[in-house]
């Protein structure tokens, strides 16, 4: 059969294109196919390497965590060793505490007579001593001899004449004359000589846990702070500096306080 070539010039140029894109297409196949398998194979290597390491992994974390342990009969006999110098060690400690026990008591035993002389003679002692504190009582003088003008008054209320109403009264106020003087009502030491805004010029003196305060006293005072005084000195006069008190008679203003607190010194007066 004879081709013509003008047929198949026509053919090619009608069916060309198709052809030529079939070709493409098997091309295309073939390529991916080819490549498809040489990443499998590639995968297939990858998973086994992985195994491997794993499998490695696995076997050093056991030999890890289970090392080898000694033989059981070596681990019985270090355990009844270890228990029978257990034994021993106990026996000793037990014997020695003992002993010393046994030796302790006669120590006390033979002590007891002297030990009770002691206690008898601590007893007598301490009997004597709180006799000599009973006997000893703290006493004051009054710092001027005049009556009272204003009572002590913490837990109740004492009418004042300048204040026109009923308030307390932390100490109390003996009558004198102006320029009478002051004595010291304990002996002990000045702590401070100020101007109160309330009570006028004071003076304060503290022995142990007892401190007495001078107020109402005329300005020129005849003590200082660090001063040493005794009972019966004179640290100053009347005067008339106690405002809140103004409208009562001349006086001094006197207080008593023994560990911070206010007490009625009256009871500690004189006689």
């Amino acid at each position: 059969m004879k081709i013509n070539r003008d047929d198949l010039a026509r053919f090619f140029d009608r069916k060309g294109f198709y052809l030529i894109l079939f070709l493409c297409i098997v091309v295309v196949a073939v390529t991916a196919v080819y490549v498809t398998d040489n990443n499998l194979k590639k995968m297939a290597e990858l998973s086994t390497a992985q195994s491997t390491v794993k499998t490695d992994s696995s076997t050093k974390n056991a030999a890890s965590e289970y090392p080898t342990t000694k033989n059981n009969s070596t681990v019985k006999e270090e355990n009844k060793v270890k228990a029978e110098n257990a034994n021993s060690t106990g026996v000793a400690s037990s014997v020695k505490t003992d002993v010393s026990n046994t030796a302790q008591k006669a120590v006390e035993n033979k002590s007891q007579p002297n030990n009770a002389v002691n206690t008898m003679s601590n007893i007598t002692t301490a009997s004597a001593d709180t006799k000599n504190q009973s006997n000893v009582t703290f006493s004051l003088i009054k710092p001027v001899n005049g009556d009272v003008v204003m009572e002590f008054a913490v837990t109740k209320l004492t009418y004042s004449k300048t204040l026109d109403e009923w308030t307390t009264h932390k100490g109390v106020d003996l009558k004198a004359d102006l320029g009478t003087d002051v004595v010291a009502a304990m002996s002990g030491v000045v702590t401070k000589v100020y101007d109160d805004s309330r009570l006028g010029s004071t003076v304060e003196i503290k022995n142990g846990s007892y401190i007495t305060r001078y107020s109402n006293l005329d300005d020129n005072v005849s003590v200082k702070v660090g001063q040493a005084v005794q009972q019966g000195s004179v640290i100053g006069k009347v005067g008339n500096t106690a405002k809140f008190e103004i409208a009562e008679d001349p006086h001094v203003h006197f207080e008593l306080l023994k560990d911070g607190n206010y007490i009625d010194p009256m009871q500690y007066f004189n006689k």
